[in-house]
């Protein structure tokens, strides 16, 4: 099919200002070819990512010319995209230096209607990472913050037909300008608002990070790839809460919609990347269908049919929010305040898990599954009373190779609480690094650090026992590994 393609050397160069647009960068229509490198400046640090290293869907292909994007399977959902795209993510990385601006430069091969944007995160001061930027047709790209982990992806688009570019090569320059995208704005509580809700659905289909949608499956979609987490990843949640049934849920953002792709709603207007004018907290689709706001269109020209600003999956709808028809929630986007998860999260529901990666095991039969007391992390927790045996709730969590990590927990505080709940740590091999004995009638509805240990490759666990003084409860929330 493409060897009646005119190919199309796009070179994506340095841009001299931070653009403001929001359009798709697409490729020149005639070939051009010019240097790869941009001149450094004189605190530059310069990197190239690997193609063999990165991560996609089926969709994108490595091959003797590069990475190429190959369109098979997209949602179809009503409000979905108009042209399809395809992610590709590579490992984080850590820089010799910390870095506020970076300035990518891709050798890529594209027809007119493709495009290739790239996207980068930077690890922030609280250990979570930040929203991703992007930068279209070469132009540098302020980070949020200055960091020196960082992370790269590459948004592939097709035209209108399903044909998509293909990348020959990655390389960034990264540099200490002192002006970050937000200027140091972080607020101490994470922002919520109130949006439209519609259920996803679509089992079987694919999410915008390569998620395979189950049955009764949990996480939710945003409008924009900002806060598009990793492919069973937790970096990106929202907590939603159904006003009617008074129930609430922590979920993922493992897809992009509804209706907009570019519709960073929840950001300030400096920072949001389309529809500036709109107030903070607004979706576009919702200003479009209440105010006739952009002749009543979104993003790709059509009528919206609901003021959706979330999207949820099933199980998220009807099980963790008792939803039975679309409707107006309260949606925290938890990333955006000091408590931005840094690392794995292990939650007491195995249905929020990634359970390649972690899960909870509860042994005997005393555990009980809670939303009695405010605070919790996901959708619940599990409650037990102490006695004079362990029976735990154990968090198991995978290790590739041995690593040195810090093990945060999170419970909720009440006064019929355990002050010496047991938290046992144990490597791999087998061997307890640590009980460390926690008050959990204080400091619930948060991370609590535990402790750093070295742990060995495999699976490495952290047990809650139930053998402590008489007459109390101990609670399994949530671990995080980071």
């Amino acid at each position: 099919m493409r060897s009646k393609w005119r190919s199309t050397l796009l070179t994506m160069m340095l841009g001299a200002s931070l653009s403001a647009s929001a359009a798709l960068a697409e490729a020149a229509p005639e070939p051009t070819q010019a240097s790869l490198r941009a001149p450094q400046s004189p605190a530059a640090v310069s990197w190239a990512e690997e193609l063999a290293t990165g991560e996609g869907t089926g969709e994108l292909v490595r091959t003797r010319d590069g990475l190429l994007f190959e369109p098979y399977a997209v949602m179809r959902r009503p409000e979905g995209q108009m042209r399809l795209m395809g992610l590709y993510t590579f490992p984080a990385r850590t820089l010799e230096q910390p870095v506020d601006t970076v300035r990518p430069v891709l050798q890529t091969k594209a027809e007119p209607g493709m495009s290739v944007e790239v996207d980068v995160r930077v690890r922030t001061p609280h250990g979570g990472w930040s929203e991703w930027s992007t930068s279209s047709a070469g132009e540098a790209m302020r980070l949020p913050v200055a960091g020196s982990e960082v992370q790269v992806r590459l948004a592939l688009t097709a035209d209108e037909h399903g044909r998509g570019p293909s990348v020959q090569e990655v390389q960034l320059e990264g540099t200490l300008e002192g002006v970050t995208a937000q200027a140091g704005y972080q607020p101490l509580a994470a922002l919520s608002y109130r949006v439209y809700a519609t259920r996803e659905g679509l089992v079987g289909g694919t999410t915008a990070n390569g998620h395979v949608i189950k049955t009764s499956d949990r996480f939710v979609a945003l409008p924009s790839r900002r806060a598009l987490a990793s492919n069973g990843g937790n970096e990106y949640q929202v907590r939603v809460c159904y006003s009617v049934t008074g129930k609430c849920t922590t979920a993922s953002v493992w897809d992009i919609g509804p209706w907009n792709t570019k519709d960073d709603y929840w950001n300030l207007s400096s920072v949001r990347e389309m529809w500036k004018d709109l107030p903070q907290g607004k979706p576009e689709s919702q200003a479009a269908y209440e105010n006739n706001y952009n002749g009543g269109l979104d993003q790709f020209g059509r009528r919206p049919a609901n003021p959706a600003g979330i999207d949820l999956a099933d199980g998220t709808f009807w099980y963790d929010l008792g939803m039975s028809n679309n409707d107006w929630v309260t949606v925290t986007y938890l990333w955006t305040g000091s408590t931005t998860p840094a690392g794995l999260v292990i939650d007491s529901n195995n249905a929020n898990n990634d359970t390649s990666k972690g899960y909870i095991e509860l042994a005997g039969t005393s555990w009980t599954s809670s939303t009695n007391v405010a605070g919790y992390y996901g959708s619940g927790y599990y409650a037990s009373p102490t006695a004079a045996l362990s029976e735990p709730a154990t968090f198991w969590f995978y290790l590739p190779a041995a690593a040195t990590k810090t093990i945060d927990a999170w419970w909720t505080a009440a006064s019929d609480r355990s002050t010496t709940a047991p938290f046992i740590v144990s490597n791999a091999s087998g061997t307890k690094l640590a009980t460390v004995n926690v008050n959990q009638q204080l400091n619930g509805g948060k991370w609590n650090t535990l402790g750093t240990w070295s742990f060995t490759a495999g699976w490495n666990k952290v047990q809650l026992s139930r053998w402590t003084t008489a007459g109390s409860y101990v609670i399994a929330d949530a671990i995080q590994v980071r």
